[in-house]
């Protein structure tokens, strides 16, 4: 059972078209009631794998990625990969790259893994390395460059919507953590003022003492922000829809209407459909939990557990904090009108989440 967009849904997804939530909602229903009518229930199957796997972009260059590689001549590159070959797990990374942009990402994070000085020179980057009792979304040798991987993907997926980087004024990463991805943009567009939030203090004030070129706060567990209306270009936030609760995931897509301009971006992943695939090749569901999850997924459009009410997680303590996973159509139905979808794609972050980039009208 599988979730499948037609070519004309999909051509109305084109930044150029106003979408209404009734006609958008309405044919991504359908599809949904008829991908539903096979004969069998969602909790009879144990399957979780889906017809279509992650969809992609209308542009796909990994464009930050390239810009930083291509700031290195031949020899700087086999200086590298020459001495990546001395340490078994990175000659390990780069054997297996066969993807043009993973391999220059671990050419790029190697350099600075093995600290070899010309090359990071010529890079412009400094080490992403906080120390274990500060928050971090990754660590090792394919994080300590930063969030290579999600800011190829923010910067993608702006452009296939029609959005251009270099005329970003303000731009938020909401929910930064220690500002992995912030580290990464504002070295490639530093006329952009650059602005991170996250309820975890350590990671923000760790980001605030060795991250310059951004600007750092701390946000409540629940809106508002201490900005402005209508103050920003663009927020994006990677994964951080995915443990809100229902309540709290539509009073945060309220609180960006507010702080976004009038034809500014919101970019976002959320868990769905294709999590759930995921999911059950990584073992962290049961088969019952996922079951549950595609029944109301169909049903409803949301399914939520509250995996970390009252112990909290990366320093979190919210009973509004758990695991959530989204159906396109409930994210559409909360969104539209006052937002216009520009483009979505089915588990392009880590073969997992889906992208939303949408216009606050």
């Amino acid at each position: 059972m599988a979730l499948r967009l037609a070519p004309d849904v999909v051509a109305s997804l084109r930044p150029d078209m106003d979408i209404t939530r009734q006609r958008l909602v309405g044919r991504v229903t359908a599809m949904t009631r008829r991908a539903a009518r096979t004969g069998r229930q969602a909790s009879d199957l144990h399957d979780f794998s889906r017809e279509i796997g992650p969809t992609t972009f209308a542009c796909e260059s990994s464009p930050v990625t390239a810009a930083l590689y291509a700031r290195l001549a031949a020899e700087d590159v086999a200086e590298v990969e020459a001495a990546a070959r001395e340490h078994p797990e990175l000659a390990g990374l780069l054997d297996a790259s066969t993807e043009s942009g993973h391999r220059q990402r671990v050419i790029i994070n190697s350099a600075l893994w093995l600290r070899v000085q010309p090359v990071i020179d010529k890079l412009g980057l400094d080490r992403h390395d906080p120390p274990e009792v500060v928050h971090a979304m990754a660590r090792g040798p394919l994080a300590v460059a930063g969030g290579l991987y999600e800011a190829d993907l923010i910067v993608d997926a702006l452009v296939s919507a029609g959005v251009d980087p270099d005329a970003l004024e303000t731009a938020l990463d909401f929910g930064c953590s220690s500002g992995r991805v912030v580290r990464v943009l504002s070295r490639l567009w530093p006329e952009t003022r650059w602005l991170g939030c996250d309820p975890n203090a350590q990671a923000i004030g760790w980001a605030r003492e060795s991250i310059p070129s951004a600007e750092f706060f701390v946000n409540a567990g629940h809106p508002p922000l201490p900005i402005g209306d209508a103050t920003l270009d663009l927020v994006y936030a990677v994964s951080i829809w995915s443990p809100f609760s229902v309540s709290a995931g539509i009073q945060w897509f309220d609180e960006m209407h507010r702080v976004i301009r009038p034809g500014g971006t919101l970019l976002f992943t959320t868990h769905g459909l294709q999590s759930i695939a995921s999911l059950q090749a990584t073992g962290h569901r049961s088969t019952q939990e996922l079951a549950e999850a595609r029944d109301w997924l169909y049903r409803r459009g949301w399914w939520y557990a509250a995996d970390f009410a009252g112990r909290g997680d990366a320093g979190i303590v919210d009973p509004e904090w758990g695991t959530s996973l989204l159906s396109p159509e409930w994210v559409l139905d909360q969104l539209c009108p006052k937002w216009r979808v520009l483009e979505y794609a089915i588990g392009r972050n880590q073969d997992n989440q889906d992208v939303y980039v949408v216009e606050r009208v």
